[in-house]
């Protein structure tokens, strides 16, 4: 399975220290353009841990940016366009926070999933402890990263978090 990462997914696995469990699920790509939303001075470690971690930064062409535009609709933004179009026409699994993001894919029929689907997935590889785990969402819901209260619920029963 390769996986195309959205910038909101990376910022979210480098904030509890996961990028390198990321690529233990599959191949994890991002693209160039999304990769540079990556570099921000809030989390300067980063664009580092992401490369570290052995997620491969594919160089977007000027092809793909004037086929990506069809798919820029509504409130989706050019770095999304470009991730649905790329996923779409290289069959990969999105990983996104975003909603409009989803529901685009939904609609186009591209698999997508978001940061809670990452840390169930670990859970169900036992790649790290449940607690490890129930710590990330910790972390992430004192970062207030805008995840779904009810699926963190959900997955907080799941790893029996306290």
């Amino acid at each position: 399975m390769i996986l195309l990462s959205d910038a909101n997914v990376l910022i979210d696995l480098g904030y509890v220290d996961g990028l390198s469990v990321l690529t233990q699920l599959g191949t994890v790509e991002v693209l160039d353009v999304v990769f540079d939303e990556c570099c921000h001075p809030r989390q300067p470690d980063l664009p580092g841990a992401i490369a570290a971690a052995g997620i491969q930064t594919i160089t977007v062409i000027q092809e793909w940016a004037l086929l990506a535009r069809s798919h820029q609709m509504g409130p989706l933004s050019f770095q999304d366009a470009l991730c649905l179009y790329y996923a779409k026409t290289y069959q990969r699994l999105l990983l996104t926070n975003e909603k409009p993001l989803r529901r685009y894919c939904q609609e186009q029929q591209v698999p997508v999933h978001g940061t809670l689907w990452v840390i169930q997935s670990v859970y169900e590889r036992q790649l790290l402890d449940a607690a490890i785990l129930c710590e990330w969402l910790s972390i992430l819901n004192r970062r207030n990263r805008r995840l779904p209260k009810a699926e963190i619920n959900t997955l907080k029963q799941q790893l029996r978090c306290s």
